[in-house]
């Protein structure tokens, strides 16, 4: 059975190799534009994404959600990292993508159950000394409220909020910090704790848009942490987001994600082009330049599996899918643009379900062209959570019938 795995295996690499072979043949012969580089070779199977993310989320619940605890595992057979905080918000951000598609009541019941059980395992409490993990539960909750009408999540997520807010300071020209505390590394600044809290803070706008947190209203926190982001951490010519300027080792996708999404949730409410135009920058240049460059599949520095608990650089990904799936159905997307980012993500989720995830267990690699070599301890929720998340997103863009 192993030998005929192994065939099926190198016949699909064939096909897929054949299928980039002919993509670039095309680019050398100016077969198109710029924005016809994703060229549809037909080198995958045709999947049913409904099927793929009903089997990918059933599988991450029951792998992951430990419902005597009420949090999810850290790891493939069962164990639990206490310190883990920020994964289980984009778990719950899982959940409640299957719960929207499905109306399946178990998955209702996990998004209830994990108030109070990610609640207790950070101590009765969801105040956090990490403004950037308060972000992502901050948003997670608010999309939980949205999904189950549990006013709980509104709270907690408005508190996050609230509390979010205290991060910001005139250090390195304003923007959130990192964390709670006085010392250079705790104030440090970057896009994992700006790029949340500017999205909460648009959605909050819509939702209360006199209210006024520390001096400012959410529309008007939004706006500051922007625009903190786009001049600090933006190159404008080109789209490029960065932590470091002088290496692209800190080019992450979620940095990419949470920029074009708080981008986009700018334009919704104020109606000016330059935010979406910064959106669809900014998701140009990085999957043109944040990519494996033989298969095009986006890749974070410092993606590993980690002894079966995996590095959070395996969740990047999908953070940024969740945005970029945004994008993608806005209606005022251009259809040149439209089509090269469906293809962009078709491909990416297709290498993801073809070869980076071991079937039948759903076993989901942190690098979506090929499944770790040698490694029997690998499985970790972060890549669960990130492959999960694409997959569902695959589902609900050909739902709405963005993708055949």
């Amino acid at each position: 059975r192993k030998g005929n795995r192994l065939l099926k295996t190198e016949a699909i690499m064939k096909n897929i190799l054949f299928g980039i072979f002919l993509t670039f043949s095309c680019s050398l012969m100016s077969c198109g534009s710029y924005d016809d580089e994703y060229i549809e070779v037909n080198q995958f199977p045709k999947y049913s994404w409904t099927a793929a993310a009903d089997s990918a989320s059933t599988t991450f619940v029951n792998r992951y959600w430990n419902t005597s605890v009420g949090c999810f595992n850290n790891t493939f057979d069962g164990q639990i990292a206490q310190n883990d905080y920020w994964p289980e918000a984009h778990g719950l951000d899982v959940v409640v993508d299957a719960y929207l598609r499905t109306h399946d009541e178990k998955y209702k019941k996990v998004i209830w159950d994990f108030y109070d059980g990610v609640k207790n395992k950070n101590g009765g409490k969801w105040r956090h000394d990490f403004y950037d993990d308060m972000g992502w539960h901050a948003m997670a909750h608010l999309r939980a409220y949205y999904a189950t009408n549990d006013d709980r999540f509104l709270k907690s997520s408005h508190d996050l909020w609230t509390w979010i807010t205290e991060g910001w300071n005139d250090y390195d020209g304003g923007g959130i910090q990192w964390k709670v505390g006085t010392d250079a590394e705790s104030m440090g600044k970057g896009i994992p704790s700006n790029g949340p809290a500017a999205i909460i803070a648009a959605r909050f706008a819509q939702k209360y848009p006199d209210e006024t947190i520390n001096g400012f209203t959410n529309l008007q926190w939004s706006l500051r942490i922007y625009e903190w982001m786009k001049y600090h951490r933006t190159v404008l010519s080109t789209g490029r987001i960065f932590e470091n300027y002088d290496t692209t080792n800190g080019d992450y996708s979620y940095d990419v994600g949470t920029f074009m999404g708080a981008a986009i949730e700018l334009y919704n409410i104020t109606k000016e082009k330059v935010y979406f135009n910064d959106a669809v920058k900014v998701a140009r240049y990085h999957i043109a330049n944040n990519v494996n460059t033989a298969y095009k599949v986006m890749r974070d520095y410092g993606e590993q599996t980690g002894d079966g608990g995996g590095h959070d650089c395996n969740l990047f990904k999908g953070i940024f899918v969740r945005y970029f799936t945004i994008l993608i159905q806005h209606p005022d997307l251009s259809d040149g643009d439209r089509m090269r980012f469906v293809a962009f993500l078709k491909n990416n989720a297709s290498y993801l379900w073809t070869l980076g995830t071991e079937k039948p267990d759903i076993k989901m690699s942190p690098t979506w062209w090929q499944m770790p070599k040698g490694d029997t301890s690998w499985g970790d929720l972060r890549s669960a959570i990130s492959g999960t998340t694409t997959i569902e997103a695959m589902a609900l863009l050909e739902k709405n019938g963005f993708v055949d």
